[in-house]
């Protein structure tokens, strides 16, 4: 009777040790270990972009922008950054931000400028949505500008899930602007 009770504690001690491994992929509280972030750049038409851009900035009297990979690069850069922190809210999002990066890239300029977007879930989404923001639609059209590159990185955890940039400049060679 003994021998009975000891075999039915070692399978009693046995199955608690078996659900207590069962869970070590629980934190602590009850909730399930988080998915591992994986981030994925995607292609942007660049075509329809620079389409959706220069007819706006024609229907506003301001000449087209000619797309640029060297400020795709610097995008997608900034598309990673934010994409990483499942958030816009960076100091790399500033002027001092923006520029040194674009120093970093080796990018001399006279005027440069950057709209970021989350959620949208196509290029048309975005630039409609910068359209209808005060200070994104400024940077649409910034006469001082003449070069657009864009950006779209994906991430499969969080809030957002796609994030834009879109980064606007003048590079020297295409000289100084003239103040308007």
């Amino acid at each position: 009777m003994q021998r009975l009770s000891t075999t039915r504690r070692a399978f009693g001690a046995l199955m608690l040790l078996s659900l207590g491994l069962a869970n070590c992929g629980a934190l602590p509280g009850g909730g399930e270990l988080e998915e591992k972030t994986v981030l994925t750049d995607q292609p942007v038409d660049k075509s329809q972009m620079l389409s959706l851009i220069n007819s706006y900035r024609e229907q506003n009297g301001l000449p087209p922008l000619k797309h640029d990979p060297a400020l795709d690069a610097v995008s997608q850069k900034m598309a990673r950054h934010i994409a990483q922190r499942d958030s816009m809210d960076t100091w790399a999002h500033s002027a001092f931000g923006l520029s040194q990066r674009l120093d970093k890239a080796r990018y001399a300029n006279y005027a440069g400028a950057e709209n970021l977007g989350a959620g949208y879930a196509d290029l048309t989404a975005a630039f409609s949505g910068w359209q209808g923001s005060a200070g994104h639609n400024k940077n649409l059209l910034n006469p001082y500008v003449t070069r657009v590159g864009i950006a779209r990185t994906n991430r499969n955890t969080g809030k957002w899930r796609i994030f834009w940039v879109m980064t606007l400049s003048r590079p020297r060679e295409d000289g100084r602007p003239t103040p308007r």
